[in-house]
């Protein structure tokens, strides 16, 4: 059962950084963009939900650097 409580609280703690970076303008999120790109695909193998319009403001701003998506990004 401590097991299962470690990952609702890794799971809440994903869930809160994924709304940080929502908020961030998207000039914030280019900047940081390698890092919120790994977080939303460990996030989407932690079974968090990810924000639509995160994943579509990261996929956007992926395609203007010309960086491939993994494959669970891309089926997004």
């Amino acid at each position: 059962m401590t097991e299962d409580v470690a990952n609702i609280d890794r799971q809440q703690l994903m869930a809160e950084a994924l709304q940080e970076f929502a908020a961030r303008s998207d000039e914030q999120l280019d900047w940081t963009l390698g890092l919120v790109r790994h977080r939303l695909g460990a996030a989407r193998r932690m079974g968090v939900p990810v924000p639509a319009d995160l994943a579509s403001r990261v996929s956007r701003l992926c395609e203007k650097r010309s960086w491939p998506l993994d494959d669970q990004e891309q089926g997004a």
